[in-house]
């Protein structure tokens, strides 16, 4: 039998494994109670995404642009339910902030609308590369004190992200293309070979390193992969 000395003895030590027990299930619930998280470090960037896409609700959500910057991850997404309309999704210290409404780009009398406008599957981009692709971004600026400060990742010129032998061997072939169009006297209406070139995007990251002398960018493919030309 136990007096009661014994129990207020055996009382400090449960206290205690309860307060262990509490302060634990803290941090675990840390990311979702206002945390302050660096979305260029760990799966941070990836996590944000599956709970934007949760708050979506489509599991392959329609993207027009993402930005990922230190504090925070927006998504700009076309609605599944309205495809006309694009809303903005933020994840930031582990809560989704969303949808808001994203007003159209209107150029004369053309809206680009969301389902008029091109859009690339959030799947596509590997956000697990986020970390390694900030780390060899920042290598290769040596700047002083340079880190990743923005990821924006949206649709350029996909000469951007092909290699430099690619890139050599595809204007190569445009003016093989173009002498042989001048010899047989049928050239290429120039409007439209231009609009074909405005046309040749791809999506790519811009990642932006910053230090207190200096800002540089660097082009990735939706992988992550750096650019070989700059």
């Amino acid at each position: 039998m136990f007096d009661s000395n014994s129990n207020h003895k055996l009382g400090v030590p449960i206290g205690a494994l309860c307060l262990i027990a509490l302060v634990g299930v803290a941090c675990k619930l840390s990311p979702l109670t206002g945390t302050k998280m660096n979305m260029f470090e760990g799966a941070n960037a990836q996590d944000g995404a599956a709970r934007i896409k949760t708050k979506v609700g489509n599991d392959t959500p329609k993207v027009s642009r993402m930005e990922i910057h230190e504090d925070r991850l927006e998504i700009v997404v076309q609605d599944p339910n309205k495809p006309k309309n694009f809303d903005k999704y933020t994840y930031q210290k582990g809560a989704v902030k969303g949808p808001e409404p994203v007003e159209a780009l209107v150029l004369g009398n053309q809206e680009f609308t969301a389902d008029k406008s091109r859009l690339f599957d959030l799947s596509e981009v590997n956000l697990a590369a986020v970390p390694e692709t900030c780390r060899k971004a920042a290598e290769r600026a040596q700047i002083e004190q340079g880190k990743c400060e923005t990821i924006s990742i949206d649709w350029e010129s996909a000469s951007n992200t092909r290699t430099k032998a690619e890139n050599e061997k595809k204007q190569a072939d445009e003016r093989a293309d173009l002498q042989r169009q001048m010899k047989s006297g049928k050239v290429e209406d120039p409007m439209t070979r231009m609009r074909r070139q405005f046309g040749d995007l791809a999506v790519t990251w811009r990642i932006w390193i910053k230090g207190p002398r200096a800002t540089k960018y660097f082009w990735a493919d939706p992988k992550g992969n750096l650019s070989d030309h700059q």
